[in-house]
């Protein structure tokens, strides 16, 4: 993205300086020479103009001011050269926003509502709103000096605070909307929980939203410090009151020893309590990542006369990256529109100027009654890799999202494996209370088909992806390869439990599909990497099962034939064992004991499949480990299990696929004695880690 830096200075101290036409700022727009500028206005002057944009003047008043303001702060904007200079360059990119960083430290400076101004002569969409014209898509953000962002870490787990706040005596605020929104919003990481289990669910939604009503500062305080948050939304009313012998604008929140009491939080204070020492230990500062202030006039200064600036500003200035809130009255459908659109971006790892952008265009669509697309007012500092941060973001959540939609999928299939032992190992026809259990199947259908959207969306988010981060290719390829099987998986289960012929019939052939596009994948990503061991595991493995594929089908004499498995036989997948066999075994000895741990989890499987492919072998091929495959793969199942951890995700993973080959490979190919090493591969595993990681 397309950066350009304009700084407005002056000397003396930030505050205690009034706007005037006599004082004169120097403005330094990259490496261009620093110019001096002007404001046109006395400051009484502009505070009656600010009356008028915060909705006290009556609507035609409002109307004109807004128009005037921006003409006038888009002169202001036209009179620096090098701004002009910058805007006219053009660069060889896709991306075609520009990210227009303003650093301003003086109080009255920030006073300006520079996000209203008209795009001046020489600038794109000269006469549009500099923030609104599609001719050079335009982001403006707010800075201060002293924020450091080169050691910021993008949130890669966000987990939300949503502070609710409304005393009775400054009037309602639309909780219910944007709490029903942001859980909405989580959904997509919320792991599986029981609508009936009040406890179970109130732990699913916790570890990604926690929802705080009638705060105080004491309650913002603990549970800042005892719990780690990366975004903290607050709504509350702003409201401006005199702090001595200033005008401040502080935020209403409940009085700590009587609810119904209002106590007013200025803009430092409120700071103090989100990045309060980190309890009990007191380690460190908090630091939460984002902070959006759904309130009226969070980003309005009010007095400049006294040190200190808005809340929006005092947030940012504590160190607060990124601070998002409204320098005028922002309406309750405007902050709903806000909530809405900023977190699902955010959530997914999209970029925040982005989400800013097209914020400020969806609110001057959409709300032509107020100029809430005005008031959005965005203080952010960045580190420089922040697009490599941000890519690494996007895949994450995505694969976060894909494992709570397994997760999700994982307890239907479980209760369906369940079933399919108990119906295995029974010599009596089921008694007639079984009935009661055909409810639980419609549950399972619902839950698996519930999943399958889930995975849907975050496999279509993976996929663009791919043309939007090449250089992650191989990571990417990866998670679509473990994606479509799993996505396999819940369709097996699904054509398994279902009684009509023509959609069993459907599922079944969109599983082998499926298996087929993992399969490929996999190679795809021990292509673009030849040391991804386990990309090659999983290729033999699926290559394995598709190319002894059984003629089943529901229709007699049908079948389904492997479609150009042969070709993909041909690959040599004997020597392609050995060369996986042999990387594997390079990798037990990695100083990096995750690659150890996965390496044991790759022979494990290989001497697995050893089984099954020992007949077409060539001579000496395994070696004296031809006969001892099954106890090879016990035994490395036994280290595998002491070096990963009995409760470790990579135990959890290799018991799954072990299920996989007794469960569902074993009925759709034809694996000999596989199956029957698998289940001893499987009887070693610990129950619990199943509970563990559900």
């Amino acid at each position: 993205m397309r950066t350009i830096t304009l700084e407005l200075l002056r000397h003396g101290p930030a505050h205690n300086q009034l706007l005037s036409p006599l004082t004169p700022y120097l403005a330094l727009c990259e490496n261009h020479g620093a110019v001096t500028i002007h404001v046109p206005f006395e400051h009484n002057q502009f505070l009656h103009r600010l009356s008028a944009l915060g909705y006290k003047l009556g609507d035609e008043s409002r109307v004109f001011q807004l128009t005037d303001t921006a003409r006038v702060l888009g002169d202001i904007l036209g009179a620096i050269p090098g701004l002009t200079a910058e805007s006219g360059k053009v660069e060889d990119t896709d991306d075609n926003l520009t990210h227009l960083r303003l650093i301003i430290s003086a109080s009255e400076l920030a006073l300006l509502p520079f996000e209203v101004a008209l795009s001046p002569n020489g600038l794109p969409g000269s006469g549009q709103h500099l923030l609104l014209q599609p001719q050079m898509p335009i982001c403006l953000t707010r800075e201060v000096r002293r924020v450091p962002g080169e050691q910021l870490q993008w949130p890669r787990q966000p987990r939300i605070l949503f502070i609710a706040a409304s005393p009775p005596d400054v009037g309602e605020i639309p909780v219910e909307a944007h709490l029903l929104t942001l859980r909405r919003l989580i959904e997509p990481w919320v792991k599986y929980y029981r609508e009936d289990d009040k406890v179970m669910t109130r732990e699913r939604v916790d570890e990604h939203l926690v929802f705080l009503p009638g705060a105080s500062i004491e309650e913002i305080e603990k549970q800042c410090a005892t719990n780690t948050f990366t975004h903290i939304h607050i709504l509350a009313h702003g409201v401006e009151k005199r702090e001595n012998y200033d005008t401040r604008f502080f935020l209403a929140l409940h009085s700590a020893h009587d609810p119904y009491k209002t106590e007013y939080i200025n803009g430092a204070r409120l700071a103090t309590a989100l990045r309060p020492s980190q309890r009990p230990d007191s380690g460190g500062l908090a630091k939460p990542v984002v902070v959006t202030l759904a309130s009226c006039d969070s980003g309005n200064v009010g007095s400049v006369a006294g040190a200190g600036a808005s809340i929006a500003h005092a947030l940012h200035e504590s160190g607060i990256p990124m601070v998002v809130a409204g320098q005028f009255p922002l309406s309750f459908e405007g902050s709903v529109c806000l909530v809405d659109c900023l977190y699902d971006g955010l959530l997914w790892g999209t970029d925040p100027r982005r989400l800013l952008y097209d914020l400020r265009r969806r609110l001057y669509a959409q709300f032509q009654n107020k100029h809430d697309w005005a008031s959005l007012i965005a203080y952010v500092s960045l580190p420089t890799d922040f697009d490599q941060q941000l890519s690494d973001v996007q895949i994450n959540q995505a694969l976060r999202s894909i494992n709570a939609a397994m997760n999700h999928a994982d307890e239907a299939t479980r209760r369906f494996f369940e079933i399919m032992k108990t119906q295995r190992t029974s010599t009596s026809p089921p008694p007639a209370t079984v009935v009661v259990a055909q409810p639980d199947k419609k549950e399972n259908k619902k839950l698996l088909e519930s999943a399958r959207e889930k995975i849907k969306k975050a496999t279509d988010k993976l996929k663009r992806l791919l043309s939007k981060i090449p250089e992650k290719k191989v990571r990417i390829y990866g998670l679509l390869a473990s994606t479509a099987k799993r996505q396999a998986e819940i369709l097996f289960s699904i054509y398994s439990s279902l009684v009509e012929e023509e959609s069993k019939e459907q599922d079944r052939k969109g599983s082998i599909e499926l298996l087929r596009k993992s399969r490929d994948y996999y190679w795809d990503t021990f292509l673009q990497d030849r040391a991804n061991s386990w990309a090659l595991v999983q290729y033999l493995s699926l290559t394995v099962v598709l190319h002894n594929l059984k003629p089943f089908s529901i229709e007699p004499n049908s079948t389904f034939p492997p479609a150009a498995t042969k070709a993909v036989f041909d690959k040599k997948i004997h020597a392609l064992w050995s060369m996986a066999v042999m990387l594997s075994e390079y990798d037990l000895r990695s100083p990096e004991r995750a690659r150890a741990v996965w390496a044991h989890s790759n022979l494990i499987e290989l001497y697995l499949l050893s089984l099954f492919l020992s007949d077409e072998m060539p001579e000496g091929l395994f070696g004296s480990a031809n006969g001892d495959a099954h106890k090879e793969a016990l035994e490395y199942t036994d280290a595998f299990i002491d070096l990963a951890g009995r409760d470790s995700f990579p135990v959890y993973s290799t018991r799954r696929q072990m299920v996989r080959y007794v469960e569902w490979f074993s009925k759709i190919a034809n694996l000999g004695n596989l199956p029957v090493l698998a289940e001893a591969i499987f009887a070693k595993f610990p129950a619990d880690v199943e509970d563990a990681w559900m």
